[in-house]
């Protein structure tokens, strides 16, 4: 019974990830692309998220592989949309707006492109090392 209940919720995050990518293109249009930053999108991957994790975290007993992954692959896009849609909604004058939307939208795509590809290899690796007992993974290297 368990097992075909976790197999119906894994089905429904799926069929969810699918609408909220399709959701996603479909805001593109809103997309001002003469206001897009493209070096936007490598400070947020490189620097700002690594560097939020690092903080959030600070203090935890998690590993540093399991830091790099979480600063790597970080909060999904939804959680960006939430927050850009409230601020659109809740008073942000509209040059703001505009820019959010700039940064936001490309942000979460190039998000779901470099995550996609990577996630599979990464966790691969991992789950390898993890299962191998690798001192430095236990060690935190």
């Amino acid at each position: 019974m368990a097992h075909a209940m976790l197999g119906s919720t894994e089905r429904i995050e799926r069929i969810g990830d699918v609408a909220a990518v399709v959701l996603l293109g479909a805001m593109l249009w809103a997309v001002d692309w003469s206001l897009v930053t493209w070096w936007f999108v490598p400070l947020m991957f490189l620097v700002i998220r690594p560097v939020a994790v690092a903080i959030g975290l600070g203090g935890s007993r998690i590993t540093r592989t399991q830091r790099r992954l979480i600063a790597w692959f970080g909060v999904r896009g939804i959680g960006s949309l939430y927050y850009l849609g409230y601020a659109v909604n809740h008073g942000l004058d509209s040059d703001a707006s505009k820019t959010l939307v700039a940064l936001t939208l490309p942000a979460i795509v190039a998000s779901i492109v470099a995550h996609g590809i990577s996630v599979t290899p990464l966790m691969e690796r991992y789950e390898s090392v993890r299962g191998r007992g690798d001192r430095s993974h236990r060690d935190g290297a």
